[in-house]
């Protein structure tokens, strides 16, 4: 073996190592200060690609654009809260016909983008921008852009948790493609539709918010087994650029729809199908608040439980029209004042809503008229009228314990006994009421010590007779369940002791029955909500909590999904956690430290130290090598 071999082996056998040392790694990213950041990104992405499929993650800073981030199968695109991708203002118009802000460079498999924010810069790019030909209208800079094949359907799609804002196109538009999963994501002033699906199956849409300027919040064309459920839908006024009139916008349209402007819509496979509408509230649509379109009849389309305000309600409400009116593509709402309304859009539907299941009621106001039966000498009766702090969680009903019912009963003389010469002289009521087997059974015993009197021809009393009467009377009826306590909560930390980026991500697991976690770390604070309560009363007039299931975040901290993320060092005494239920507040001790010795999500990892103990490996084995065979 000559001296070009020997080098020629050592850097084979360096490759080979570093290549399975390197599988499946993690990249986090920074902006790098100038016009084309979407190139350190896309890098990343290729990176991890070749690895095997990962994440990339992008840290807190604006990261300037002048082309396409580009998407590839197999990785999660996420990124702290507080991580901007900005289209430069003095770009070119890369983003028009298949080409978003984000969009993908292959038909993609297994995809999520989540976390952090895009801003399309809307006002500072030329108004020209918002169509790609003269026959065309709002085609160009889609926030996130994916599209698939009629012949070759992309798969496994989840964008969450982003803020998506001030383009000239869709928030997010996806063609072609099974499994999406879109939720959690705040979207304002994206032009032509907030949320956008095509010949999409197996969909799920649900807790967005979406603040809408022209055509649509929300569209699903050609889409199969479809859900849209728990989203806020608002629309602005004003006048519009592109022959757009005041008050053109709809709050939901579903419907088959052939060509668009300036597009051939014949390579549609399917039709729409099996697509369920529920439980959203659209809020000043100029044009309709739902619009089926095209040539659905009996094909499963169902639209149940929404809630519809118009502009009149809110001028009748007092809301400030000035929040919605006299907007345009020159003067486009701001991200802020988005926010402001939808920070202000529980007082607009008029509901107030509260965490805790316990209502604080106290049975003696609650008014009911038992009928009595009578039972020998005693005409009595009880009653199951109802239970206190219910709550109702998706359709299912739920007590905080057996002592939850409320009993209202009556015990008196029989009326054949009640005339002249006859008293009660003590009634002695004992109730029991127990709930078991999912059935609440209530019994009053009743002990009555009543007299006669023996009166003389004056009618004075000269004797009283007394007697002792009893009496059982029952009721039962169908308990709800009773919640179960959720005691035994964990909190997961992982701690990325990185000397360049030390952070630690918390992890807390909750059912479908927790209300929110609250976070606490020095002055950094959080609250992750997952059921909004709202207080109710039925026709007896007790009150109960009826819950509506939502993904929010809240506090001025990072988070992604389910992860609580602190940028820094970690110290356990700083650490407060609180798991709450409707009817528990558990302060989590529970808290299980991994420490990672190198942070994994970085392109800083010090690998010369590694390459040289690689390399001085390699001479040792071809030392061996020359020893042995030579």
């Amino acid at each position: 073996m000559n001296h070009w071999q020997e080098l020629a082996l050592i850097a084979i056998i360096t490759l080979t190592i570093l290549v399975g040392c390197c599988s499946a790694a993690d990249l986090s990213v920074s902006p790098t200060g100038g016009y084309s950041d979407q190139k350190v990104i896309n890098d990343a992405i290729d990176a991890v690609v070749q690895s095997g499929g990962g994440i990339v993650y992008l840290n807190a800073g604006t990261y300037i654009i002048d082309g396409p981030v580009l998407i590839k199968s197999n990785i999660k695109l996420a990124g702290d809260s507080n991580a901007i991708i900005k289209v430069y203002s003095g770009s070119s118009q890369w983003f028009q016909g298949s080409i978003g802000i984000i969009s993908n460079a292959e038909n993609l498999r297994n995809v999520e983008v989540c976390g952090f924010q895009v801003d399309g810069s809307v006002t500072e790019l030329p108004l020209s921008y918002h169509k790609s030909r003269s026959d065309t209208a709002h085609d160009c800079e889609r926030c996130i852009l994916f599209a698939g094949d009629s012949g070759n359907m992309m798969d496994n799609i989840s964008i969450h948790d982003m803020t998506l804002f001030d383009s000239f196109s869709d928030g997010v538009y996806i063609r072609f493609c099974d499994n999406v999963h879109i939720y959690n994501n705040f979207i304002s002033n994206t032009q032509h539709e907030g949320t956008y699906l095509v010949c999409c199956r197996y969909s799920l849409i649900e807790y967005n918010r979406i603040a809408g300027i022209c055509s649509d919040c929300m569209r699903y064309d050609n889409n199969q087994n479809t859900e849209v459920r728990f989203n806020t839908c608002w629309s602005y006024n004003g006048s519009h650029a592109s022959n757009t009139y005041i008050g053109g916008e709809n709050g939901i349209q579903v419907g088959n729809t052939g060509a668009s402007k300036g597009y051939d819509g014949r390579n549609k496979p399917f039709y729409t199908q099996n697509v369920y509408v529920h439980d959203n509230s659209f809020i000043n649509n100029g044009l309709n608040a739902v619009l089926i379109d095209g040539d659905v009849k009996d094909d499963n389309v169902y639209f149940m439980n929404n809630t519809i305000i118009g502009h009149d309600q809110l001028e009748t409400s007092g809301f400030p029209i000035d929040l919605i009116n006299n907007y345009s593509y020159e003067h486009s709402p701001s991200l802020q004042t988005s926010k402001k309304i939808f920070n202000s859009i529980f007082d607009i539907l008029n509901v107030k809503f509260q965490n805790s299941g316990f209502t604080d009621q106290q049975d003696e106001s609650i008014q009911y008229t038992v009928q009595k039966a009578t039972v020998g000498d005693i005409a009595g009766g009880i009653k199951i009228v109802g239970f206190r702090n219910q709550i109702i969680i998706d359709n299912q009903t739920y007590i905080p314990d057996k002592d939850s019912a409320i009993v209202k009963y009556t015990a008196v003389m029989a009326p054949g006994l009640d005339f002249w010469n006859k008293g009660i002289d003590k009634t002695d009521p004992k109730v029991s009421v127990s709930i078991k087997d999912g059935m609440a059974e209530a019994k009053l015993d009743v002990t009555m010590r009543w007299y006669t009197v023996s009166t003389n021809q004056n009618k004075k009393t000269i004797k009283k007779t007394f007697h002792t009467s009893t009496a059982s009377f029952n009721d039962s009826c169908q308990a709800p369940d009773i919640l179960p306590n959720d005691q035994n909560v964990t909190a997961c930390v992982d701690v990325y002791s990185s000397e360049t980026f030390p952070k630690f991500i918390i992890n807390i697991p909750h059912t479908a029955l927790t209300q929110r976690i609250e976070y606490k770390y020095e002055n950094v604070q959080a609250t992750h909500t997952f059921l909004i309560g709202e207080k109710q009363t039925d026709d007896k007039g007790i009150e109960h909590t009826f819950y509506t299931r939502c993904n929010r975040w809240d506090g001025n901290s990072s988070s992604m999904a389910d992860e609580f993320i602190i940028n820094g060092p970690f110290n356990p005494t700083d650490l407060s956690l609180t798991y709450h239920t409707p009817y528990e507040d558990i302060k989590i001790s529970d808290v299980r430290v991994t420490v990672h010795d190198l942070e994994k999500d970085t392109w800083r990892v010090p690998i010369i130290g590694l390459i040289i103990r690689i390399i001085f490996m390699c001479f040792i084995l071809i030392l061996l090598y020359r020893i042995t065979f030579l």
